[in-house]
């Protein structure tokens, strides 16, 4: 997936209320520290093409001097809106929410407030007008590399259609999961490593759907559960993507 470079450092940087001056003045602070150079990038979505902009050295400077980070996986040029990682065979769980009652957007957006520590949260969450997510080129449209994925096609840039395919995912994630699998992710959750995770994940999804074995009060449970530790995980981790803490994410970084 190629960064949209034409996202310019200045701007970017004013949205967050710091200065370019304020970003050089911080690196040289802490340039004998690469790693916490590089974990404040990848926080605030700052790309190596910014970096290199910022500093006035090319990119391949830039990846030098990183090259001594333990990036544990996590690159700081990702900045697709959906997922940051290759999806390829689980691109079809990531759409929009059509259910109603218990699993409708409505429901599931009143459930996950409720268990949200920081309400306000929420919104910038699913906000169109904050971080990377700025268009900056103001067609009001996210395409597929902006996405992250090119089975939507381009959609508007709406912050309910960003909760809509949110919501989606995460239904279509946990569909595709049977209990005996849900109990295994679980399980590793709390006591695996993170490469039998990854490999439980990913198997379970690249499965065939399972048959409805969830309840809709049960669904409503687990996805407004999921929801809230994403939502969490997101502001207290990164500024990627809001899929890229999911099921989806775990499978595929």
């Amino acid at each position: 997936m190629s960064v949209k470079s034409f996202i310019p450092a200045e701007p970017y940087l004013n949205s967050f209320g710091i200065t370019i001056r304020q970003a050089i003045d911080f690196i040289d602070a802490n340039i004998e520290h690469p790693d916490m150079i590089y974990s404040t990038a990848r926080k605030y979505g700052v790309t190596t093409a910014m970096l290199s902009e910022i500093k006035g050295v090319s990119k391949d400077v830039v990846n030098t001097y990183f090259e001594s980070v333990d990036k544990e996986g996590l690159p700081i040029d990702g900045m697709s809106i959906l997922i940051n990682s290759d999806l390829g065979a689980l691109e079809p769980l990531v759409n929009f929410n059509s259910k109603a009652g218990e699993l409708s957007n409505a429901s599931l957006r009143e459930a996950t407030l409720n268990k949200l520590e920081i309400k306000t949260d929420y919104g910038s969450f699913f906000s169109t007008d904050v971080k990377m997510r700025r268009d900056l080129h103001n067609d009001g449209i996210y395409d597929a590399e902006e996405l992250g994925i090119g089975l939507l096609g381009n959609i508007p840039a709406t912050d309910e259609n960003l909760e809509s395919i949110f919501y989606g995912s995460l239904i279509n994630m946990f569909s595709a999961l049977d209990k005996s699998e849900w109990n295994q992710i679980t399980e590793l959750q709390n006591s695996g490593s993170p490469e039998e995770l990854h490999a439980s994940f990913f198997a379970a999804l690249s499965e065939s759907p399972s048959p409805i074995i969830w309840s809709e009060t049960e669904m409503h449970d687990m996805v407004a559960t999921e929801a809230t530790s994403i939502i969490t995980k997101y502001w207290n981790d990164s500024f990627i993507g809001i899929l890229d803490h999911s099921f989806l994410g775990l499978a595929t970084a």
